[in-house]
């Protein structure tokens, strides 16, 4: 009966497998950076061969598909490959009249990758990397599929808005994907579909006495435990934290029935002092995430552009201290793209002043603030006018 079992899994498997190793292959074609198609969070080095001190930029495409870049103003970039975006950058120049038949290089520095969390009774759990949102087959593949003792018909999954969504796989894979290795509607709708941050549990139908630690910490793995422990000590035994990295105040505890927690580990080092009680509690079969830390972008007159880590929000003026703000700044209309494509134009011009500036407003995750050039008046061109226009009148007079 066992050999029947394990008979029954290889065709699936191989399927899985096959299905992965695809989009492995197509994250490799990155490599051929003429045919990547740009996407929002990808990073670019640009500039123009012969000016690059005063024209090299690094622009992140933003949520709403563009980019900053000196001189040209905002590029759409999301949806070129970079020779498109070269020529782009280029045709624009020139029009402007500047830098005519220029030669305009744009290098992908970082590309966004969707990193899912998988955890539970899978062959290798832990964080999955796809170069576009994944369905829980390709997840599962990556994973090395499920062991028999897996409880597919409560499968949780946590997306990255804290939503928790319940599934049954034992049905779909059972007609569908099992059988004849496709993929039901059911399991390709948007709403199953795993992007940057969600988590996928499997649960076990066999309790066990360990618990797992996944994601940024220095060993991550299984550990035996006997009875519960504190958050604290899982982190102990996982070998800590990796420091700028981890993001400890969204750690994922995933129950062994499935249900999910969101714990602040940094609790550790304030309340655990005083009353170790109040820290959050790991018992055997639970999960433990610690998920990579988000980041903000930060683009136009500050002394650093780019993209910065941040644990859940910080204030404008946190931001930038980050990235120290340029002379130039103008700080009378600074722009904030969230993730989800709202725009908001703020006034931090008395920024000195806390009670006359607008210091409500936060950045999270995934926003970005973009610093314009302030407009400066040439008074010496203004007087050069106005004595221009007086010698005339006086003339005509």
């Amino acid at each position: 009966m066992r050999k029947i079992l394990r008979f029954r899994y290889i065709a699936p498997l191989l399927i899985a497998c096959l299905w992965y190793c695809a989009i492995i292959i197509a994250a490799d074609e990155v490599k051929d950076r003429s045919v990547y198609i740009i996407s929002s969070g990808d990073q670019l080095l640009i500039t123009v061969v012969g000016h690059e001190k005063e024209l090299t930029a690094l622009a992140v495409v933003r949520p709403d598909g563009m980019i900053a870049y000196p001189l040209v103003g905002d590029v759409q970039a999301a949806g070129l490959t970079v020779s498109q975006l070269s020529r782009a950058i280029c045709e624009k120049l020139s029009t402007l009249g500047y830098y005519r038949e220029s030669q305009v290089t744009v290098q992908l520095k970082e590309i966004r990758q969707e990193i899912v969390y998988i955890s539970g009774d899978v062959n290798n759990p832990g964080e999955k990397r796809f170069p576009k949102p994944a369905n829980i087959i390709e997840v599962l593949a990556a994973a090395g599929w499920f062991k028999e003792t897996a409880d597919l018909a409560n499968v949780r999954i946590l997306k990255q808005q804290n939503e928790v969504i319940s599934v049954d796989l034992s049905i779909p894979l059972e007609e569908d994907f099992m059988q004849n290795g496709v993929v039901s509607e059911e399991l390709r709708s948007e709403e199953l579909m795993l992007g940057n941050g969600d988590v996928i549990v499997i649960p076990s139908k066999v309790k066990a006495n360990r618990i797992s630690v996944i994601g940024y910490v220095s060993n991550p793995g299984q550990y035996w435990i006997k009875s519960p422990i504190n958050l604290l000590e899982v982190l102990i035994l996982a070998g800590g934290f990796i420091d700028g990295v981890a993001d400890l105040r969204h750690v994922k505890i995933v129950r062994a029935d499935g249900s999910i927690e969101i714990a602040d580990a940094t609790k550790a080092w304030t309340e655990s002092a005083t009353d170790p009680t109040l820290l959050d509690t790991v018992e055997p079969g639970d999960s433990v995430i610690v998920p990579k830390r988000g980041k903000i972008n930060i683009l136009g007159f500050v002394k650093n552009q780019g993209a910065f880590p941040v644990d859940g929000e910080i204030s404008i003026v946190e931001a930038l201290s980050l990235a120290g703000i340029d002379r130039e700044a103008n700080l009378k209309k600074l722009k904030i793209i969230r993730s989800s494509g709202e725009r908001v134009t703020v006034d931090y011009s008395e920024i000195w002043d806390p009670q006359e500036c607008e210091l409500e407003e936060t950045l999270s995750q995934g926003d970005t603030l973009i610093v314009s050039k302030a407009r400066h008046i040439d008074w010496g061109a203004v007087s050069s006018v106005v004595l221009i226009v007086s010698t005339i009148y006086a003339m005509f007079r």
